[in-house]
């Protein structure tokens, strides 16, 4: 109750706020106010052997409601809603309470209906005010802070880690920050936020200085990391044809400031397009807090869905990644994305079909098919199939 009443509240103010002294209140609602989002539904069928399957299905809508209260000030709210049905979910007892989970100051994450095989959950991941001005912006809620440069993995992501592997939420979450940015020039610019936490340790206060230089683009950051001091930096630019990326961040825990005990995570990349729309990345993830043997049958496969920080991306030292994809013709496009976790002996195989049916219709089939060392074996750990259809508004 609390959820809705907040958000209820913060739609009343600034609709009102905008509305009133309004003339013409329906050209100001056609000109100002923009609703969008979609619903999909996804098929999943997990397959642990050729003699075990298990399904699930999920509808999944996402609503976007954005207000241009003034030509400077705009107010944004997102909310994500999914249904979980069938097999799958009701062999998961404590579904629910592994969705229900939200970070921020103020918990607008919900399960409105918990039965055996049944479960919806919604959740506002995005409610920010904006004021922009000409060499300036401030925003003030929940919202996405990416200062990555890098496909697969960000390490300067301080704010919003995330994993490419959940490829059923490109928004990705948000946080309940206030970011402010400088710019300097055109490419250039000046960047302060803040997610603040009950303490310091809970916090994380960044500062970021981006720029061009010799056709590159360099971004600079220090940060306050929960309980670590952390200095990152970034890169993007070309060599010859090829684009090169590459962001690190080290962190070094503030209570043995003295000590050697820090880490660093560090992901590089190159990538190529060529003319004929073929798309090539090759991406190399260090972790030097990482490990480098393989693990026990119940966590191997927790390596790829677990919680994720800025800090430890994979659990391995060195993971690698690769990615091919392109367009067979102007609906139908395909990928193949690998990723191989050295030491921890882990391949995860991702392949891919998206076709656009219409201009708001699309039909995505995707697998996720995991292979790891058991026992001295490499073997298949377990794959998923999903199917998804998708209508975008």
């Amino acid at each position: 109750m609390r959820t809705t009443y907040f958000i209820a509240l913060f739609l009343f103010f600034f609709l009102h706020f905008g509305l009133s002294g309004q003339e013409k209140k329906h050209s100001w609602w056609k000109d100002r106010v923009q609703i969008s989002g979609f619903v999909k539904y996804m098929n999943t069928a997990s397959i642990a052997n050729l003699d075990s399957m298990i399904t699930d299905n999920l509808i999944h809508n996402r609503l976007r409601l954005k207000v241009n209260i003034t030509n400077k000030l705009t107010s944004v709210v997102e909310m994500r809603n999914r249904i979980f049905y069938g097999e799958a979910t009701s062999l998961n007892p404590h579904l629910s309470d592994l969705l229900d989970v939200d970070g921020g100051l103020i918990d607008l994450s919900f399960v409105p209906v918990d039965k055996q095989a049944f479960v919806m959950h919604s959740i506002f991941d995005r409610a920010y005010l904006k004021y922009s001005a000409q060499k300036w912006e401030l925003r003030l809620g929940r919202q996405r802070i990416n200062w990555g440069v890098n496909l697969a993995w960000n390490p300067n992501d301080l704010f919003n880690a995330y994993s490419l592997i959940d490829f059923d939420y490109q928004e990705r979450p948000g946080a309940d920050a206030v970011r402010f940015q400088y710019f300097t020039g055109d490419l250039s610019s000046v960047e302060f936020a803040a997610q603040p936490g009950s303490s310091i340790d809970s916090s994380v206060i960044a500062a970021m200085w981006k720029f061009n230089k010799w056709k590159y683009d360099f971004q600079f950051i220090a940060a306050n990391y929960f309980k670590d001091i952390s200095i990152g930096a970034a890169w993007a630019g070309n060599i010859k044809a090829a684009g090169f990326k590459t962001e690190l961040s080290y962190f070094h825990p503030k209570s043995n400031f003295q000590d050697t005990s820090g880490a660093l995570s560090l992901s590089t990349s190159l990538d190529y397009s060529f003319k004929n729309g073929l798309y090539l990345n090759g991406s190399l993830l260090l972790n030097t807090s990482g490990i480098s043997k393989p693990l026990n049958a119940s966590s191997l496969f927790q390596t790829f869905i677990g919680d994720i920080t800025a800090k430890s991306l994979m659990p391995s030292k060195l993971t690698y990644f690769g990615q091919i994809s392109g367009a067979f013709n102007p609906k139908l496009s395909a990928s193949m994305s690998l990723f191989y976790m050295q030491g921890v002996n882990m391949l995860l195989c991702m392949p891919s079909l998206v076709y656009g049916i219409e201009d708001n219709w699309e039909l995505m089939l995707t697998a996720q098919a995991a292979f790891g060392s058991l026992n001295d074996t490499f073997k298949s750990m377990g794959s998923g199939v999903y199917l998804r259809l998708m209508y975008s508004f």
